[in-house]
């Protein structure tokens, strides 16, 4: 499944520049960090310091998978370039969150908790002045949101066709616990 939806929005007549490219890469670090304390603050606390401080993938999946899904998805959108926005590790993350329960407005949210936080970040450097690269990074942000929407919503159907076959077979017992 490959998805090319950012190409028709990043083709508005609001070019995103170098300058933004590189504002969003000296910032990177700090955008990161505070977006995936935006998506782990959704846990219960005790569950927030583990996914938090464990780094390790094999011991900590979901805390891993967070955080590689974000920052190839920082990568893809700060890329004017990159009109693909299915990576493998923001796959990942989205069908982790299609298994938990959660509605799809509250799987989706996490991408646009991303304009606020570079909002803030760029602000402290004089953003006004970048007006026009700014609206040409948020519509990538628009388009990658309906993206996830879509990908949350196919591993949504994928689990229900999953529990329809097995309950058809007689074995609704595995997933029914």
């Amino acid at each position: 499944m490959v998805i090319h939806l950012l190409g028709m929005f990043t083709e508005t007549r609001y070019p995103m520049g170098n300058k933004l490219q590189q504002l969003l890469q000296e910032k990177k670090f700090e955008i990161l960090e505070k977006w995936e304390d935006s998506i782990l603050g959704c846990f219960a606390p005790d569950a927030f310091h583990i996914f938090k401080k464990q780094k390790d993938q094999f011991a900590n999946p979901i805390g891993h998978k967070i955080r590689t899904g974000l920052a190839e998805l920082y990568e893809v959108l700060c890329d004017p370039s990159d009109e693909e926005i299915l990576t493998p590790d923001l796959e990942q993350l989205i069908k982790m969150r299609a298994v938990q329960q959660v509605s799809a407005a509250d799987a989706v949210s996490f991408i646009f908790k991303l304009t606020t936080i570079v909002r803030k970040e760029l602000l402290k450097k004089s953003m006004t002045e970048l007006y026009n690269e700014w609206l040409a990074f948020d519509a990538r942000i628009d388009a990658a949101a309906l993206v996830i929407f879509d990908m949350f919503m196919a591993s949504k159907e994928q689990l229900y066709k999953v529990r329809v076959s097995e309950f058809q077979h007689g074995r609704n017992f595995l997933t029914d616990g």
